[in-house]
């Protein structure tokens, strides 16, 4: 087993394990960025800083928007064991992560069809099913999603960087928004925290979805991805989150990021030696 020094010495070897799992997952999340950059090339390179003030405020309203309407909806629309109304029923079909990638790319295929005019109520359906999907993942994990606290917890892993996010900018996102989450967790202090983040993520999407070589299918092509980041993003969250109520969070996050980039540093090399 590879030798974590000091960062990793409180911890035994399954919890260490646990870890390294963990950090693979997130490294994997970041390979949404290769899939999404062979897809678009250099179309929205450099696109971000040109794009219209107007356009900005409409993403910027747009992502808050959704953020906000994601809070209040999607815990509404998870099915409650305890019920047997034909709306709980109903909603026992619409679960797992394969099937929220599904309703989120027929939901950029609706909306991609609208172009500009329709962005908000695609980015607000979109927003909602990702959060569903957060929550049934949260849930995964042994938490009370009818919590205001797990919901905010929840909110939180839109601020975790995008699919199209450079690793250090990825850490940055998930380090500064959990250390946010361990000063205050209102509604309102994290939305200050994620909002702008979620906001680029927003507009790459918004582009990407504008680029002529995707065409009409643009939405259903992108949507599932985005999808895919967040929820493997949620994983890494709420796993660290449980391993954090059993050992010191400062502890844990030292011996993830050592072998955060112990991982890194091995897949480095391992693609230099490929031919």
């Amino acid at each position: 087993m590879t030798d974590f020094g000091n960062a990793c010495s409180g911890f035994n070897a399954e919890e260490i394990a646990e870890l390294a799992a963990i950090a693979s997952t997130y490294l994997s999340a970041g390979g949404m960025v290769v899939k999404l950059s062979n897809l678009l090339g250099s179309k929205i390179e450099g696109v971000i800083d040109e794009i219209p003030a107007a356009l900005q405020n409409l993403v910027s309203d747009a992502s808050d928007l959704a953020l906000r309407g994601a809070y209040l909806a999607a815990a509404a629309t998870q099915a409650d064991e305890a019920s047997d109304s034909y709306f709980n029923r109903a909603m026992t079909y619409f679960k797992g992560e394969r099937w929220h990638k599904i309703a989120t790319g027929l939901s950029g295929a609706v909306g991609g069809a609208g172009g500009l005019a329709t962005t908000a109520a695609e980015l607000a359906a979109t927003t909602t099913l990702i959060m569903r999907s957060i929550q049934q993942i949260a849930s995964e994990y042994g938490e009370d999603i009818q919590s205001e606290d797990v919901r905010v917890q929840c909110l939180a892993v839109f601020g975790f960087g995008g699919p199209l996010t450079e690793d250090d900018d990825v850490e940055t996102g998930l380090y500064g928004v959990r250390m946010a989450l361990a000063t205050s967790k209102t509604l309102e202090t994290v939305l200050k925290v994620v909002l702008p983040r979620f906001g680029v993520v927003v507009t790459e999407k918004v582009l990407a979805q504008a680029t002529p070589l995707l065409g009409a299918a643009a939405g259903a092509t992108i949507n599932p991805m985005f999808t895919a980041y967040y929820q493997d993003m949620a994983h890494v969250h709420f796993r660290l989150r449980r391993m954090e109520n059993l050992h010191d969070p400062d502890q844990i996050r030292a011996c993830f990021e050592r072998i955060v980039r112990s991982q890194r540093e091995t897949r480095k090399r391992t693609k230099t030696v490929k031919p």
